[in-house]
């Protein structure tokens, strides 16, 4: 388990997870950030990513186009998963305004999710 400034990373199942800190707000600088810590727990496997965006409360233009392409670096296929009507909001939005390199599909059953992502992995 690797404890970021922004969120925490662990691989199960050759998946890997990553669940966000309450209260962030997305820039570029912090989508980066999140992108580099990514990148460091995978040590250059590529994984297809359970996102639990729950605790993120905002996110700008910069940082969302910058998760859709940059982003997806090393990502087989991306799950988010959010529960509050924010971030269901926020992911819809971004889900429809942005082209995306992978598949990539929001849920709100978190075992919904990992189905959608098993035949992504090893």
């Amino acid at each position: 388990m690797f404890e970021g400034k922004y969120g925490t990373y662990w691989i199960t199942d050759d998946i890997l997870f990553v669940v966000y800190k309450a209260g962030l707000a997305v820039t570029l600088k912090v989508a980066k950030e999140i992108v580099s810590d990514r990148l460091e727990v995978q040590k250059n496997v590529e994984y297809p990513v359970f996102c639990d965006i729950t605790g993120i409360v905002s996110s700008n233009s910069e940082a969302r186009y910058f998760l859709s392409q940059e982003g997806t670096l090393l990502i087989k296929a991306l799950a988010i998963y959010a529960t509050e009507p924010v971030s269901i909001r926020l992911t819809e939005f971004y889900l429809k305004t942005l082209s995306h390199k992978i598949p990539t599909k929001l849920f709100v059953n978190k075992n919904q999710s990992i189905s959608f992502l098993k035949p992504y992995s090893k």
